[in-house]
């Protein structure tokens, strides 16, 4: 298979799956996007192993490892920024405690969930 006919596949796949889950969630049903979402990852997991050309090389993922850093430093910052404005206006607005709670609980797990895989990564390539 082509490369370009796996794009094709995928955004086929990412329709189908855009159209399912909004008329799921329209009449109510909760599981059936789950459903969609874990088929359509799975179709194209296996698609996309016959697919003989080049997917992406070394400087595909260097480039994505430097934006996801990057992704990481700025949503933390600003999430940790936001969230301790929205603690000191909380007491105008009780919601906007439990929307500073989110942010800054999310930035820690960020932060907390890089750390782990930064580790667990550098034990890997230290064994190779």
């Amino acid at each position: 298979m082509s490369k370009k006919l796996f794009l094709i596949y995928k955004l086929g796949a990412v329709i189908v799956v855009a159209v399912a889950v909004s008329l799921s969630l329209n009449y109510g049903n909760w599981y059936l996007p789950v459903i969609f979402l874990i088929a359509a990852w799975g179709s194209l997991y296996l698609l996309s192993g016959r697919v003989k050309e080049v997917m992406a090389d070394e400087r595909d993922y260097k480039i994505a490892g430097r934006a996801a850093g990057w992704a990481i430093k700025v949503y933390t910052m600003l999430s940790a920024i936001v969230g301790l404005i929205f603690y000191i206006a909380e007491r105008e607005n009780k919601i906007l405690f439990t929307a500073g709670s989110v942010l800054l609980y999310s930035a820690c797990f960020l932060m907390l969930l890089y750390a782990v895989l930064f580790k667990i990564y550098a034990r890997r390539n230290q064994n190779d």
